[in-house]
């Protein structure tokens, strides 16, 4: 066996750490190898010490207790606005690949549901949606609802099924959803104001169980 040479072996006592990092984030899968999004300017961020998850359950897409991230991302479409004071600021809204009638849970977890119903003149495109304030100023939204499950005023836990995924609004079935800080509604239900918060350190339980730091235009979430 040929012996390799000092110089040679030193090289590769250094390259180990970077090397070790280089390969780990090769064979990570797309549900946690994340990248982080770009920043956007008059945005927030969730507190990575607040709850926050998945809001999807076993049940998802026929049993497969996943959904992909697909259709619009942040900044595109529909997922504009950072800090507009008389607008829906939904910049780092997500959109996740549910089928009509998969099981919607709260991405917050508890809290006390704000609004659920139709959305009113102005925002018709979210369909049927839920706003829930989970305390301090954070509040979160889902839309597109095909049914819903809780009610205004209604104390809710992280395992409460709020509502079924659909299409309403205009849309193919999926699940738009978004977090929010120190938003309003306007007393017909429309959502506005505050600012639109990144979701970050979102707790999931299946794939190996952990938190994504941040989603990526095209991940795999898992529930």
């Amino acid at each position: 066996m040929i012996r390799p040479s000092r110089q040679v072996r030193r090289l590769f006592t250094r390259c180990l750490p970077v090397c070790a990092a280089i390969a780990l984030t090769l064979t990570q899968s797309p549900a946690t190898a994340a990248i982080a999004p770009r920043t956007a300017a008059g945005c927030v961020d969730w507190p990575t010490d607040k709850f926050l998850q998945t809001p999807l359950t076993a049940k998802a897409n026929g049993g497969q207790g996943f959904a992909m991230q697909n259709g619009s991302y942040f900044g595109e479409g529909y997922h504009v606005n950072c800090d507009a004071p008389s607008r829906m600021n939904q910049f780092y809204a997500l959109d996740i690949g549910l089928a009509e009638g998969d099981e919607v849970l709260p991405p917050g977890g508890p809290g006390t549901v704000r609004y659920a119903g139709w959305a009113p003149a102005g925002w018709e495109t979210c369909g049927q949606y839920i706003v829930v304030d989970h305390g301090g100023g954070w509040w979160s939204y889902v839309c597109h609802l095909s049914r819903i499950l809780v009610s205004a005023g209604q104390q809710i836990t992280d395992a409460t099924v709020i509502g079924l995924a659909g299409g309403t609004g205009g849309f193919a079935p999926h699940l738009h959803f978004g977090l929010q800080f120190n938003a309003k509604l306007t007393p017909a239900g429309g959502l506005y104001g505050g600012q639109s918060a990144q979701p970050r350190h979102m707790f999931h339980l299946s794939c190996g169980r952990g938190f994504y730091e941040y989603i990526s235009k095209g991940q795999k979430v898992c529930y």
